[in-house]
């Protein structure tokens, strides 16, 4: 006998919700179609052969529905693998954000969307903005990634926001700042007031009414250490494209119930069985549908993907600065933010420390000046274990092998000659040198004013 899944739970007992008339909505409808054609006729298949041994398999077409609980595995494995790949070597936390109960009310009917979208902007900007407090991590470049989840270990709808945090960033100034300890971000407290004050405001902005309590009440906000960061990775990527509970969960299906297998957080993690009607079973599920183009995944500041263009489009202007010789620093004009390797998708590595190339104008005044401008310098102070790798940095060497640097390092300097006692070459020298170089070379390359 094979083991219970929540597919067969669903074909199973979603007939009989769907007899007593509920009142869904169109997100909902959609689910309930896409999860009753997923891998059937309705959607069609595609018809695969061997040409060895002639054996042809046909198989039907998913739904790839967020809600359905036989698609999601392959776009799950997918965000695991880039988040991992982006991850900087610094500490990580994960900061959940929860919502009072009296407040859950918002996200059903027509402002559901709208009240998921303020939920993501009370919570970033409080973040974002205790993340860049001089008085704790002073990162005015701050960047982090949330994640959307509606549910508990019992189905219930139970919205609330995981952040995945790096403890590290830029200053105002362009400097890389880091945690002082991999086990404490930001204050909880401060961070749950920040938390609170935002949603009241964008509430007070939209007219929105609640229980005036709940802004008396403490708002659940947790901060917890993650090290690296790659098992908060994979904790969350088995909710990003999955459904609300998976097959392991099924403990059995009866005629008339399910029960699953959950955690008591208030026990300690204690594992316990759940036994539901079949209609109950349903209606929980549905529950958790998003509304219709909801992002339940954002990323902001450098985790955000534009990120990466905004860095690409920095190096090009600094490589034309140099190009052309301009009189300007190459990255008085390019934002801090651009300067640090904490844009990590850009750069593909973990941890990359700012390096100023020489001076495009710079003319050298000796061998000595020369061999001293040879080495690129910063004005930030920049940690000695990085020097070796900033010098070695595939832009630093681009700009000192250039023409126009080779061209600068042979360049006569008149100061020298007149140290040495000799005279400076003319004008009318240079050009009767020109001259002579000119009757030495073959008739077709001859200059004439004819």
């Amino acid at each position: 006998m094979s083991a219970p899944t929540v597919s067969e739970a669903l074909r199973r007992f979603l007939p009989e919700h769907l007899s007593t008339q509920p009142l869904l909505s169109a997100p909902q409808r959609r689910a309930i179609w896409a999860m009753q054609a997923c891998r059937t006729p309705a959607l069609g298949g595609r018809a695969y052969g061997c040409a060895k041994c002639s054996q042809h398999h046909f198989a039907y077409h998913s739904c790839n529905h967020k809600a359905c609980p036989q698609c999601g595995r392959e776009a799950t494995r997918r965000w695991v693998a880039r988040e991992q790949r982006k991850l900087i070597a610094a500490p990580y936390f994960m900061v959940t954000f929860t919502l009072p109960s009296e407040l859950r009310g918002l996200f059903f009917g027509s402002e559901a969307k709208s009240a998921y979208d303020v939920f993501f902007t009370a919570a970033s900007r409080a973040l974002s903005e205790k993340l860049a407090a001089s008085k704790w991590l002073g990162a005015t470049e701050n960047g982090f990634t949330m994640v959307l989840h509606t549910w508990n270990q019992k189905m219930l709808f139970h919205p609330h926001l995981h952040c995945i945090v790096p403890g590290a960033g830029l200053d105002a100034k362009g400097q890389y700042r880091s945690v002082k300890s991999a086990q404490f971000l930001v204050p909880v407290p401060v961070l749950s007031k920040a938390f609170r004050a935002g949603f009241r405001a964008q509430m007070e902005q939209r007219g929105w009414q609640c229980d005036p309590a709940v802004w008396r009440m403490e708002w659940g906000v947790h901060v917890q250490a993650c090290g690296s960061g790659g098992n908060i990775v994979k904790y969350l990527g088995t909710y990003v494209a999955r459904s609300v509970i998976a097959d392991s969960r099924i403990v059995s299906i009866s005629d008339n119930h399910v029960t699953i297998r959950y955690q008591d957080r208030e026990e300690g993690g204690a594992v316990r069985t759940l036994q539901l009607e079949g209609k109950e079973f349903v209606k929980r599920y549905l529950r958790h549908v998003l509304p219709r183009k909801l992002r339940s995944v954002r990323y902001y500041g450098w985790c955000h993907p534009a990120a990466k263009k905004d860095t690409a489009q920095s190096h090009r202007a600094e490589r034309q600065a140099h190009r052309v010789g301009s009189r300007t620093r190459a990255d008085e004009n390019v934002p801090a933010h651009h300067k640090v390797s904490l844009l990590r998708a850009a750069h593909g590595t973990a941890r990359h420390v700012q390096a100023d190339v020489p001076r495009s104008h710079a003319t050298p005044r000796s061998a000595a000046t020369r061999q001293s401008m040879s080495t690129p310098t910063t004005h930030q102070q920049v940690r000695q274990s990085d020097a070796n790798s900033v010098a070695q940095s595939p832009r630093v060497r681009a700009a000192q092998e250039s023409p126009i640097a080779s061209k600068r390092a042979t360049k006569p300097d008149r100061r020298q000659h007149r140290r040495d006692g000799r005279e400076h070459p003319t004008p009318e020298k240079a050009t009767q040198s020109w001259k002579h170089r000119v009757k030495s070379t073959p008739e077709i390359h001859r200059r004439t004013d004819q």
